[in-house]
């Protein structure tokens, strides 16, 4: 099983993750679009090339988390496509084999006594522009040899969500990742349809949680972090430790080995 890191917010250049995560003993960095150090634009697929053939440091990509392939918007929507196109062209010549992203909720209206998710009272058309967004992003993916892996942000719980993702997972290099941290959060109703669909789970996002407080260190809160693992290393997936600084990071991968002992 191959354990990673995330591109952390207090770091501003490529050769920081690196040497972090080589004196850590990791397997692969998780790069961030949300961070402008991480943009496509800003590393050479030659680069990671070069570090994975001198290191053997791999590489996933986290696409932007309000990349939105659901809006009502086709100017938008289009957008965001046009940069998932675009990252797998990058993907391919970098060497880099998964994608992380989001399915989002969207807006809610708060009214007197309930909350109105936008999207679920237009289903029809949330799902519409998803799936159709995914559906033209897996034909180049399958082509590429990427894959796109859909994570739980705490609301796979939700039928319109779980609609729109039935359909997706049914395309060609489209999978899901398991964030267990988000999962606490979503009081493990996001697990719920996650064990529907283990055999699509592609990738771990591991960190701990304690009550709503997710991102936690290894072990330190409330999950069954050996289980989950265990699981990882069943299905030969990659487990990103998921905490997001350096300092919670060394604690997580020492008590991690500590434990494996």
């Amino acid at each position: 099983m191959k354990i990673g890191m995330p591109a952390l917010v207090e770091y501003n250049t490529l050769n920081e993750l690196v040497e972090l995560c080589l004196k850590l003993k990791l397997d692969f960095i998780e790069l961030n679009m949300n961070l402008p150090y991480n943009f496509i634009e800003n590393i050479e697929p030659e680069e990671l090339i070069k570090i994975k053939n001198d290191t053997n440091i791999e590489f996933t990509m986290h696409m932007p988390d309000d990349a939105d392939l659901g809006t009502f918007y086709d100017s938008v929507r289009k957008g965001y496509v046009e940069l998932f196109s675009n990252t797998i062209d990058w993907a391919e010549e970098s060497g880099v084999k998964l994608l992380n992203m989001h399915i989002i909720e969207g807006t809610k209206m708060t009214l007197p006594d309930k909350k109105v998710y936008i999207y679920e009272q237009y289903s029809e058309e949330f799902q519409n522009n998803f799936v159709n967004s995914i559906s033209e992003l897996s034909k180049k993916a399958l082509k590429s040899g990427v894959k796109l892996a859909i994570e739980n942000s705490s609301n796979f719980g939700k039928p319109y969500i779980q609609k729109a993702l039935d359909k997706s997972i049914l395309y060609p290099n489209v999978k899901l990742t398991w964030d267990t941290g988000h999962d606490a959060v979503s009081g493990f109703t996001d697990k719920q349809y996650l064990m529907m669909h283990e055999n699509e789970i592609a990738h771990m996002h591991l960190h701990d949680a304690i009550g709503k407080k997710d991102h936690q260190v290894l072990f330190e809160g409330e999950l069954n972090i050996a289980e989950l693992l265990s699981f990882a290393e069943q299905k030969k997936i990659r487990a990103l430790v998921e905490v997001k600084t350096a300092e919670a990071l060394e604690r997580s991968i020492k008590a991690l080995r500590e434990k494996s002992l």
